[in-house]
């Protein structure tokens, strides 16, 4: 009788619930002034806002998640808590802090390696040799303006990048969650490179709205699209 009786004694846990409107509203309403303030130089402001950019993410992707979360939507967030990392060290001017946020993203695309993998379906030659091709231009774009101490740990950030947009490419899920996730991986891929190019080569015009830009659609298509392989109908 006592076990019959405890479990309805027990209090009932509210699904905490969060539409993919309000997401996407508030999101991109935080991004926005992330991108007005980092253009206007208002730095408190970026310190502010910036992380809250992938704090709402891993909010997000956690309520969605929570009936139903396996080992790939673990690691999703704590790739996502590693690009928060990359964020916050990023915000901050000298080699040490660039450093650290490198590293940051470093886990974090290889851990979207690992997750996308798992469902790995075949070899996209195409893309592959796009991707490829791209990044080794990028290289020699890229290696007449770095010192060679420099020059090594973005060399393996470069490969790594790479390998997690291949990765994203092969991919075996539903259409929309495939294409989402690709588009996201391949933003990645050229915000990284406008990165590199306005702190190596040469200052990029209204760096802040390409380089914003093209991260925040990439972080945002990523996490829809791989939350898409469970339904296409969540909001």
């Amino acid at each position: 009788m006592f076990y019959t009786i405890l479990p309805n004694s027990l209090p009932k846990v509210k699904t905490i619930r969060m539409s993919l409107k309000i997401f996407t509203t508030l999101y991109f309403a935080i991004s926005m002034l992330e991108i007005i303030f980092g253009t206007y130089h208002y730095h408190f402001g970026v310190l502010f806002i910036k992380p809250l950019i992938m704090i709402l993410i891993m909010l997000f992707y956690y309520i969605q998640t929570q009936n139903q979360r396996n080992l790939q939507d673990k690691l999703m967030l704590i790739a996502f808590f590693f690009s928060l990392l990359g964020d916050s060290f990023l915000m901050f001017s000298g080699e040490k802090y660039f450093m650290f946020g490198l590293g940051s993203f470093l886990i974090t695309h290889l851990l979207y390696i690992f997750v996308f993998s798992r469902n790995w379906l075949k070899a996209n030659k195409l893309a592959r040799f796009s991707i490829i091709l791209f990044s080794i231009i990028m290289l020699l774009i890229l290696k007449k303006n770095i010192s060679y101490p420099l020059l090594i740990p973005i060399i393996i950030y470069m490969v790594t990048i790479t390998n997690m947009a291949i990765s994203a490419a092969e991919r075996n899920t539903n259409p929309e969650s495939y294409r989402l996730v690709f588009i996201g991986a391949i933003l990645f891929v050229l915000s990284d490179s406008l990165i590199a190019i306005n702190e190596f080569v040469n200052p990029i015009p209204f760096s802040t709205i390409m380089i914003m830009g093209t991260y925040i659609f990439a972080q945002y298509f990523i996490c829809i699209g791989f939350l898409k392989r469970l339904t296409v109908n969540f909001n």
